[in-house]
């Protein structure tokens, strides 16, 4: 019993040649491995560009930061428009790092001592 899928017709004239010879394979073998030799490839992770803030309520640390930025930039802080000018607000974060500016201004809109 022989299977059709296994059985395959061998038309006459056709050499029984396979396709592809080794020097043809070799060829492509060594062909490939000379792109690799020109080309490196670079396996590089990309970086996470995007600071992480602390949520929620602000510790003692951080409020201690913000209370001594305020003292040392008392003149900007009493203007409401050279805060504007100055972004005091991203210079605090800078002071404060695990805070955002958004985050400082809204503490400084809750706690501030003026």
């Amino acid at each position: 019993m022989t299977n059709p899928l296994n059985s395959i017709k061998v038309e006459e004239g056709l050499d029984e040649q396979p396709i592809e010879s080794k020097s043809t394979i070799e060829s492509v073998k060594q062909f490939a491995g000379d792109l690799k030799a020109q080309v490196p490839i670079k396996k590089t992770r990309r970086k996470n560009v995007r600071k992480t803030y602390n949520n929620g309520h602000w510790t003692q640390k951080e409020h201690r930061l913000y209370l001594q930025f305020i003292e040392t930039n008392k003149e900007i802080m009493m203007k409401s428009d050279m805060k504007k000018q100055e972004k005091i607000f991203k210079q605090m974060s800078l002071v404060i790092k695990t805070r955002s500016p958004s985050q400082c201004r809204s503490h400084h809109q809750k706690f501030n001592p003026f």
